[in-house]
């Protein structure tokens, strides 16, 4: 007996749904019928994939290495359908777009609402992803377009490097840091710190940076994503220094900003998929999101210069 379609098909939508009364609604059929294919799978398989409690059945960590491979390619099936309705409906062209958890929340919303209304035949797909799996994913050509702070090297995709301004410190209003308008590495010393994780490449070269000054602040927090950093800061745990995309988006909610004495450049990375099936939307939506990119940088600017002149003011 060899595997049909209609194993993996009962397989996948029983743990989707992790009932045999689910998995037959769904695919209007019955219980025993579903009973019996799964059975008939593990003998096609030569492995159990449940352990059988009464009429309970609870997957096997072989049924779990399983299903991922199987949800993949489901994955794969359910885009053919969408694509098919976008067709449909006159859609011609589609970007994957895969980026950094930050972007997919402040920088990318508002220019993809910008972007489509006028690109009505684009649709946008956007994965928010962590590092690892991201360059996974790039190295595979599943995305036409990615977004990140590494510089990555893969065969096939063109980079383009745009400066987004200098990393900025943020604190809870009325910080006693916040009658400064710019903060120097001095001024940290044995201040509350809300720190990124330890892999993050900025958080190694600022930890550097005050090393080398011999400053030390206070080690509050430890987060992975400048949401939480900003969120946190908002609560007033402590001061963090971040990102100005992030900082910019997150500003008005409990939060002020001050420049840094010293350079560290916030740097966005696109690289494109030069075997895109679209390439003139790809293009097009890039330049887009350069274009916010260097918006946000004088709108950035013009929020630090009203600061300074609002303090010396006082």
């Amino acid at each position: 007996m060899t595997i049909s379609p209609r194993h993996v098909e009962i397989f996948h939508a029983f743990m989707s749904s992790g009932s045999v009364t689910q998995t037959a609604a769904a695919l209007r059929t019955s219980q025993p019928t579903v009973s019996r294919e799964l059975k008939e799978f593990e003998r096609c398989l030569g492995f159990s994939l449940f352990a059988r409690n009464g009429r309970s059945l609870v997957p096997t960590e072989a049924a779990i290495l399983l299903h991922g491979e199987v949800r993949r390619s489901f994955i794969g099936l359910d885009e053919i359908e969408r694509t098919a309705d976008a067709i449909r409906a006159n859609a011609s062209a589609h970007i994957k777009v895969v980026c950094m958890p930050a972007y997919s929340t402040t920088l990318l919303p508002s220019l993809c609402r910008d972007f489509i209304q006028t690109n009505e035949t684009i649709r946008i797909s956007i994965s928010a992803l962590g590092n690892a799996v991201t360059a996974t994913g790039v190295s595979a050509q599943q995305y036409d377009l990615c977004m990140v702070e590494a510089d990555l090297d893969f065969a096939g995709w063109a980079t383009t490097s745009v400066t987004a301004g200098e990393q900025v410190c943020i604190m809870p209003h009325g910080h006693p840091l916040s009658h400064k308008t710019v903060l120097s590495p001095a001024d940290f010393e044995g201040v509350d710190f809300i720190y990124f994780s330890a892999e993050d490449m900025y958080r190694r070269n600022l930890d550097s940076i005050f090393r080398d000054n011999r400053v030390t602040r206070r080690l509050r927090m430890e987060v992975s994503t400048a949401s939480a950093v900003c969120s946190l800061v908002a609560q007033g745990i402590g001061v963090s220094i971040i990102n100005p995309i992030s900082a910019m988006h997150y500003l008005n909610q409990g939060m002020e900003m001050r420049r840094l004495s010293f350079s560290v450049p916030y740097i966005v990375r696109l690289h494109k998929n030069q075997r895109a099936s679209n390439p003139h939307a790809l293009n097009a939506f890039a330049e887009t999101c350069i274009e916010a990119i260097v918006s946000m940088k004088q709108k950035l600017e013009e929020n630090l210069d009203s600061n300074t002149r609002t303090l010396c003011a006082t």
